[in-house]
């Protein structure tokens, strides 16, 4: 595959961070990636008020006030809110 061809890697990669020139392949993952390099928190824990960037970390943070536990070893049989933390388990 030569480098003009529109499906070799660099091609792909057409959004870039005007900050830190990291390349993504979707707009959306550069908008994402766009709040790291900003002081703005706009979702706030209504339990709380600690502020988050993205919605994503705010409804991963709720489950810590929920008690939600949704990720079950399947050995032990053991909760965890988070699926990171059962992968370490």
């Amino acid at each position: 595959m030569g480098q003009n061809s529109p499906k070799s890697p660099a091609s792909n990669k057409r959004h870039k961070c005007p900050y830190c020139s990291t390349d993504f392949t979707r707009h959306h993952n550069l908008k994402s990636h766009l709040l790291t390099h900003s002081q703005e928190k706009p979702y706030v824990c209504q339990t709380c008020q600690a502020r988050f960037r993205r919605l994503h970390d705010l409804k991963r943070h709720t489950k810590l006030h929920t008690g939600e536990r949704p990720h079950t070893c399947d050995k032990c049989g053991r909760k965890f809110a988070r699926g990171d933390a059962l992968a370490r388990h």
